[in-house]
């Protein structure tokens, strides 16, 4: 059974030098412009919660689930989002260099103009995804599901794809100078 707390209670926690949350119910939660640098928030409730423009660098977000949660401009450089449920998630314009997002479910997210350099998306799924101006650029997309994925104006050049890697019907990934890992 994970505990519920609130924003004051979970600051006053964090000022205070604790970083492990694992598990808490957070759901709906604001902590939107806070800086919650390496916080432990593994298999947390999350749905629906504002991050927004708030610094979540090198936090354990990994098994959490983040539904509709709003991640808009936050800094989750490094951030641990493998396994996460992100689905209908709003990401625009976040800053995700080196993140590690395997196997997070991806879908119908909102990821325009979001930065995910050197991010590993290994097997994320990815349907339906807003993706337009997203920068992808050395990011391991191996075996990542992008049927339905907006690519307009996707920055791709030189992010891995295997053969395992899907895309809709007629996409060729070398015309966008990506990297075939073989």
């Amino acid at each position: 059974m994970s505990s519920t707390i609130n924003v004051a209670e979970l600051l006053a926690r964090y000022a205070a030098g604790e970083r492990d949350f694992k598990g808490t119910n957070l759901r709906a939660i604001n902590l939107k412009q806070t800086n919650l640098k390496g916080i432990n928030l593994k298999s947390a409730n999350l749905c629906d919660a504002n991050f927004l423009d708030a610094d979540l660098t090198a936090a354990d977000l990994s098994g959490a689930d983040l539904t509709q949660a709003s991640l808009q401009k936050a800094d989750l450089t490094q951030t641990n989002l493998e396994g996460a449920n992100l689905r209908r998630a709003d990401i625009r314009e976040a800053k995700l260099h080196g993140a590690k997002l395997g196997g997070a479910d991806l879908t119908a997210v909102n990821l325009s103009s979001a930065d995910l350099k050197t991010a590993d998306l290994r097997e994320v799924v990815l349907c339906g995804a807003e993706l337009m101006h997203t920068n992808f650029y050395k990011a391991d997309l191996r075996g990542a599901d992008l049927r339905g994925a907006d690519l307009f104006q996707v920055h791709l050049k030189e992010a891995y794809f295997d053969e395992k890697t899907q895309f809709d019907p007629g996409f060729n990934p070398l015309a966008l100078e990506m990297q075939h890992w073989e």
